[in-house]
């Protein structure tokens, strides 16, 4: 066996191992998001809908993954399309509801971790449950700036988002935690709420 070739097997399972590792620690996530809904006394619209929808994430960031690589070899970025995952990931949601809109402004060119974008979209999730509770539209609107990504989100029932936290302050952990995860932040402005988080 060349050197050439031993250097590329060993790279294989390299990408291999860590694409199982990420994998397991991504299911390892779905378990623990169930244990603390169960330990929060989490109280969601659809809990059936919840879990489809978290696996439906992780089956397309993975397909999206996949395609995005099937050129090379021996693929060395675990980062995805932004603007690919959303688009189709908002069509999902709009299929079970005409209640939800979104706009998605010059991110063509940007591309997210893999683990990141699972997490986002856990976000949306969550951020969705609450419209069912309030049978209300919800829209949003995906930007960047620099080296961070905006997500601003609002309910069409709700006058100030500004209290957004307080309203749902009893159904929050999850949410808290997720944001936590992805290094993010929300600001509550009186029009929507705003989440952002750094893109590297």
């Amino acid at each position: 066996m060349t050197n050439g070739v031993k250097e590329d097997n060993e790279r294989l399972k390299e990408i291999l191992d860590k694409t199982l590792h990420r994998f397991k620690n991504n299911l390892q996530t779905q378990l623990s998001l169930m244990n603390i809904q169960t330990s929060t006394n989490r109280s969601y619209f659809d809990d059936k809908t919840i879990i489809v929808d978290r696996i439906f994430a992780l089956t397309h960031v993975y397909d999206l993954y996949y395609i995005s690589n099937k050129e090379e070899y021996l693929p060395k970025d675990s980062r995805v399309s932004l603007q690919s995952f959303m688009l189709h990931f908002f069509q999902y949601l709009k299929n079970s509801s005409s209640k939800i809109d979104f706009e998605l402004n010059d991110i063509s060119e940007i591309n997210v971790e893999v683990d990141d974008l699972l997490i986002l979209s856990y976000i949306i999730i969550e951020i969705n449950d609450f419209r069912k509770s309030l049978d209300d539209d919800l829209y949003f609107e995906i930007y960047h700036q620099n080296s961070k990504a905006f997500f601003n989100f609002s309910f069409s029932s709700i006058k100030t988002h500004e209290n957004f936290h307080e309203l749902f302050e009893s159904q929050y952990k999850i949410l808290d935690l997720l944001v936590m995860q992805l290094k993010g932040k929300f600001d509550y402005e009186k029009t929507y709420v705003k989440l952002s988080f750094p893109i590297l």
